[in-house]
Order: structure tokens, then C-alpha cells, then sequence
């Protein structure tokens, strides 16, 4: 077996490559923000508009976070010794930026949206998972205490999708101009 490095530079290439995915999940925000605000405020969707404005408030928020998370792991990135992967990053990012002005040009389709930011979600996860215990093995508790942060955003941020799969199927029929059929207690 091959050599390629240090645990360092194991631990800096994981960082490198959950701050790309981060960075790139930044870029879809803002066009999927703003789709989910012009539905909402345009009266596009009314028997949905609630679920759109709170779907808005989770993104946002989530999107706060994952700023945060960029500039943490990129300042942790530094610390370390290495630089940000920014060929990767800007891969990633325009990656997503194509997906949501597709979706923006096309029509979004909230559920399929909501259903996407899900999967996005556990990569997140795995990737923050793999680092973090990479981190316990060698010692930099500092950067541990990083990746569990980022990682409990995460999967905050995937459990509230989770719970919002009634909400999900009513946004997706909606964004189809198909009956919505909310349940009884969803309405109230």
C-alpha cells in the first residue's frame, strides 16, 4: 500500500471537501429563496402559502447556518495549514447555481426542492461525520467541536424535513396544479 500523506492532510482534504459542498449548498439558496418568496407574496400558490412561508423561514435560517459553517471551515481549513478548495468549490457551487436557475426558469417545484435539500442534507452529514471522527482520532478536539456543530445543523435541518414530508407531498402537487388534498389536521 501507497502513502500519500499525512493524517493531517487526510483531515485538511475532508475539510476541503465538506467545505466545497457547503459552499455549493450556499449557492442554491438564494434563487430557491427567491422562488419561494415570489410564489408566496404573488399569490401563486394560495392553498399552500402557509406551507410556503414556512418553508422559506427553515431555508433561511439553514442558509444563516451554512454561511456560518463556510466561514468556520474555511478559517479551520487555514488554521490547519491548507487553503480552501476553490476549483472544487466553484465546481459545486455553480453546479447548484445551474440546478436552481433551471428551476427558477422552469417553475420550482417545491416538493422535489424540499426532497433534494434532504438528500443534500446527509451528504452533508456523512462528510461532517467522516471528518469529525478523523479529528477525535487525531487529537484536534478543536476541530471536532467544529464538525459536531456543523453536523448537528445538519441534521437538525434534515429531521425538520423530515417531519414535513404531509407538507412536502402538499407543496409538490401544488407546484403541478394538482389537487392539494390536505389532511383535515394540517389545515388547522
Amino acid at each position: 500500500m501507497r502513502s500519500s500523506g499525512t493524517l493531517a492532510d487526510e483531515l485538511v482534504g475532508r475539510l476541503r471537501t465538506l467545505h466545497a459542498i457547503k459552499a455549493g449548498a450556499l449557492r442554491m439558496f438564494d434563487p430557491m429563496l427567491e422562488a419561494l418568496t415570489s410564489a408566496r407574496d404573488g399569490g401563486a400558490l394560495p392553498e399552500v402559502e402557509d406551507l410556503l412561508g414556512r418553508m422559506h423561514s427553515n431555508f433561511n435560517g439553514h442558509r444563516e447556518a451554512t454561511a456560518r459553517h463556510v466561514d468556520r471551515l474555511g478559517a479551520r481549513i487555514v488554521e490547519l495549514g491548507g487553503r480552501p478548495a476553490d476549483a472544487q468549490r466553484l465546481a459545486i457551487g455553480l453546479g447548484g447555481a445551474l440546478r436552481a436557475r433551471v428551476a427558477a426558469v422552469r417553475g420550482m417545484n417545491f416538493g422535489s426542492a424540499a426532497t433534494e435539500a434532504f438528500v443534500f442534507e446527509h451528504l452533508e452529514i456523512a462528510q461532517a461525520q467522516l471528518a469529525e471522527q478523523l479529528a477525535e482520532r487525531t487529537a484536534d478536539e478543536q476541530t471536532a467541536t467544529a464538525l459536531r456543530e456543523v453536523r448537528a445543523d445538519d441534521e437538525e435541518m434534515a429531521a425538520t424535513i423530515g417531519r414535513n414530508w404531509t407538507n412536502v407531498l402538499s407543496l409538490s402537487l401544488a407546484t403541478k396544479a394538482l389537487p392539494v388534498l390536505r389532511p383535515p389536521e394540517e389545515g388547522s
